[in-house]
Parts: C-alpha cells; sequence; structure tokens
C-alpha cells in the first residue's frame, strides 16, 4: 500500500518538488546541482544524464508511468540546465546507446562527478518525484534506498527524508497535533528519541542555512529563509514540549 502524500503542508515539507511545480521551480535544488556542472568530455556520460536515466526509471518502477511525473521531470531539467541543454538531455535519453540501464552504474557516475554536499539535493528531488502522483509506492521506495544506499546514506537518513513527503497517519493521546506536525517538518514521528530530534534538526539546518545559498537571487533566498526558519520554529516547539 503506498503512502499518503500530504498536499496541506506540501511547500513546507516538500520544499523542493514544491518549487519545481510553482513560480520558483527546482529553486534549490537547481542552484545546489547547478553549482556542480562540470565540463564533460564529449563521449562521457555527465551526472545530468545519468539523473535524467534513474528518472526515468523511478518513473517506470512501480509499474505505470504517470504524465504528472513526466511534467516534473521536463519542468525540472528545464529550469536547471536550461532549454538547450535539457533538450541534449532529453534527446541523449533517446539516441546514447553507452548509457547504463542499472542504479548502480548511473549513480556511480553521479556519485563521482558531484561533490557528497550535494547528494542530499538528489534524494529530495527523487523522492518528490516518486510523491507527485499522490503516493509513495514500495518498489519506488526501495529504488530510492538502493541508490542512497550507493551515495553514502545510512536507512534512517533516507528514511527521514522520505517522510518530509508523506502524511503522518500517527495517532497519539499523549501527544497534540502541533507536535506531530513539527515532527512531520524534521522528517520524523511520534516515538523518536529527544536526541534524534536535536540529530535531524541540525542536518535539516546544515541543507537549508543560508549560508549555503550565496549567489542566489533575492526570492530564491527569501524564501530559503522561510524554510530554515521553520526547522528552527519546530525544532524551538519540539525542544520545549517534546519528551
Amino acid at each position: 500500500m503506498g503512502y499518503v502524500f500530504d498536499y496541506k503542508y506540501y511547500k513546507w515539507v516538500a520544499i523542493i518538488p514544491g518549487w519545481i511545480l510553482g513560480d520558483f521551480i527546482g529553486a534549490i535544488a537547481s542552484f545546489l546541482l547547478v553549482q556542480e556542472l562540470m565540463s564533460n568530455k564529449k563521449d562521457e556520460i555527465s551526472y545530468e544524464l545519468a539523473l535524467l536515466k534513474i528518472s526515468s526509471l523511478l518513473i517506470k518502477s512501480d509499474g505505470k508511468v504517470d504524465k504528472s511525473e513526466i511534467r516534473l521531470v521536463q519542468s525540472f531539467f528545464k529550469s536547471t540546465f536550461g532549454q538547450s541543454k535539457a533538450n541534449k538531455l532529453f534527446k541523449g535519453l533517446k539516441d546514447r546507446t553507452d548509457l547504463p540501464s542499472d542504479i548502480t552504474s548511473l549513480t556511480q557516475i553521479i556519485k563521482q562527478k558531484i561533490n557528497p554536499s550535494r547528494h542530499y539535493a538528489i534524494i529530495q528531488f527523487l523522492f518528490g518525484l516518486s510523491a507527485v502522483d499522490g503516493s509513495i509506492s514500495k518498489s519506488e521506495e526501495e529504488f530510492i534506498f538502493n541508490i542512497g544506499f550507493i551515495l553514502g546514506f545510512n536507512p534512517s537518513r533516507l528514511e527521514s527524508i522520505k517522510n518530509q513527503f508523506i502524511k503522518s497517519k500517527t495517532r497519539s493521546k499523549k501527544y497534540n497535533q502541533k507536535i506531530i506536525q513539527a515532527l512531520s517538518v524534521l522528517g520524523l514521528k511520534v516515538g523518536v528519541s529527544t536526541a534524534e530530534v536535536k540529530t535531524e534538526y541540525r542536518n535539516l539546518a546544515k541543507e537549508f542555512h543560508p549560508d549555503k545559498l550565496s549567489g542566489m537571487s533575492d526570492g530564491i533566498k527569501n524564501l530559503a529563509k522561510e524554510k530554515f526558519q521553520l526547522i528552527q520554529e519546530s525544532y524551538e516547539y519540539l525542544n520545549k514540549n517534546y519528551d
């Protein structure tokens, strides 16, 4: 059974795919990934092409192809790499006979060509892509987890990223809905320890800290500040009310 996507908190806890579908398409993910553009030899497989192939495999991993997923990938690549480069990548996806079809080889290309600090953005993008049709299937989850393992993520970290894109079904007599919502912002569920809350807060604060966004437009910086502030407010509330 797939997970139910939480549209209510979409723009906050799913910041990257939210911007992909909104006016700020792929804002943070785009910025972080574009920073890693490299000058590849013509016969090399670029990380962009590897990511596009992974995206196409992910779309097919649950046995169906949803048009919303295709549109999201098209929008993301066009806004991130530009119309011209995106068209070349889409053409390469069809024409390159040397392009691997297994996620291990494709992920290794990404791992070799992108700074590890940017891997988080890739995993977020993939979870956002899998959730855009309203749920994350078991096959999609396993697909992304396999990629995450190759990139060096541990299971709990991947689980917390995934939880940012699904609605918590938690019912608790001990904790109110505000606590459950604050935990969801951090990708956590009721039952985690206060130490885990602190660790995840530090991880997310590091990912969305405004200092990492130098060079971006003021509009994107402001949105990043809002996300960063939401993370901080959620943590501060949990720090006072969660035990």
